[in-house]
């Protein structure tokens, strides 16, 4: 087990060990099989790296005895809602559907994660521990690598949990993100500095008005809307 491994950079990169590594030297860190480490530094050696345990300690492994985990964004996941409180949760979860869900920061514990479940017109809130493995669960009994994991396994069974979780509330500024990084990829977004609008209104609608306006030199319609349809509502 000494393939030449190629420069990735791994510092911050959480890995999982494929086997049990018994170091033999006073900086090695050994490790067992599925146990997680957080990858510290590189060494001269591309075949090790240091890393620290789920108890603090540091020392050198040999990647061919780890795998490196995929990075989950939890920013791109739709479910997921960051730093919101108790109470907004359960703003957002209305109607009250069984299965309805979200998840967000825990508020008690930093680091671990809540997992909110409509059932029968109430809000459970589960917390999902982040171990000292760096693994997630609810109830000590099932373990997951990732966020991702455990939602998909909920949703097709509920497994101990009020109900299996069937639609999630949508993070809509996710979704926002998500259309702006469109618009810039597909260039449908122009530069403000680009359009020049005129004083000549060419139609009126309930939202706003049609103003005759120029791009790169080409006349164009330029569709723009009143301020009372982003004030919110009583």
């Amino acid at each position: 087990m000494n393939t030449p491994h190629i420069k990735v950079n791994l510092v911050n990169r959480m890995v999982k060990g494929c086997h049990d590594f018994d170091g033999t030297r006073k900086e090695d860190l050994s490790f067992s099989k599925m146990e997680r480490l957080t990858v510290i530094s590189h060494t001269d050696d591309p075949n090790w790296v240091k890393a620290r345990n789920g108890k603090g300690q540091e020392g050198l492994i040999p990647l061919d005895y780890v795998t490196v985990l995929q990075e989950v964004k939890l920013g791109s996941m739709g479910w997921f809602h960051g730093g919101i409180s108790r109470e907004e949760a359960e703003k957002l979860l209305t109607p009250r559907e069984d299965g309805f869900f979200l998840v967000r920061e825990s508020t008690n514990f930093p680091g671990d994660y809540t997992l909110c479940v409509c059932f029968q017109d109430k809000v459970e809130h589960y917390r999902v521990i982040l171990d000292k493995y760096k693994k997630l669960t609810i109830d000590d009994e099932e373990d997951f690598d990732t966020l991702p994991s455990l939602i998909e396994h909920y949703e097709k069974d509920a497994d101990g949990l009020c109900t299996k979780l069937k639609k999630f509330a949508p993070n809509v500024r996710f979704y926002e993100a998500e259309m702006k990084r469109a618009f810039r990829e597909n260039n449908w977004t122009i530069e403000k500095c680009d359009l020049t609008l005129t004083d000549t209104i060419l139609g009126k609608g309930e939202f706003g008005d049609v103003r005759l306006g120029e791009f790169k030199g080409q006349k164009v319609a330029v569709k723009t809307l009143n301020d009372k349809i982003f004030e919110p509502e009583p």
